[in-house]
């Protein structure tokens, strides 16, 4: 490779790691071409870029950057996520490599911290903002539901003696 096309794909790295939220790092294996294209299609579907850059580049890209502290994981045939939704491209790089776990291996990552392996299945595990939003939202408003039927239910219980006596007076 030309120096020329060297600085650019550094360059080109660093654009990227200075435009995303979060960067993952796997290794692949005896992934076949439809495979990987499959794994590039369904990390795009989550506005993320899968790349493959050579290991020395990389490091010499990650210099000076947040990144800086995962690039000993660069070893071996490695490819890049950077992602700025960090928890569905972490879903589905967790998805994918359980479906071929002899083909992908989750090395290391960095999304406000540095992660490993656990922390990056972690972070897929982890409920939506949205289900979350949801949960809080009904933790907030459980107290005053509760008061409401506390409160209805004197009234309820007279509702349903009053019934009681009428059925057995028209009986």
């Amino acid at each position: 490779m030309k120096k020329e096309k060297k600085n650019q794909e550094i360059e080109f790295l660093k654009q990227n790691l200075n435009n995303s939220q979060g960067i993952f790092i796997s290794k692949y294996q005896g992934l076949n071409v439809e495979k990987f294209g499959l794994l590039r299609k369904e990390m795009r579907s989550h506005g993320a870029l899968l790349k493959v850059f050579k290991n020395t580049l990389s490091r010499i890209a990650f210099k000076q950057t947040y990144a800086e502290a995962i690039s000993g994981h660069l070893e071996g045939p490695n490819f890049l996520i950077f992602t700025n939704d960090p928890m569905a491209s972490s879903k589905a790089l967790l998805k994918f490599a359980q479906e071929n776990p002899e083909n992908i291996e989750i090395k290391a990552g960095y999304y406000q911290t540095i992660l490993d392996k656990s922390g990056i299945t972690t972070l897929a595990t982890l409920p939506s903002k949205d289900i979350l939003i949801s949960r809080f939202i009904s933790v907030i408003k459980s107290p005053e539901v509760r008061l409401v039927f506390t409160l209805r239910a004197p009234v309820v219980n007279l509702i349903r003696i009053l019934q009681a006596v009428e059925a057995k007076k028209s009986a």
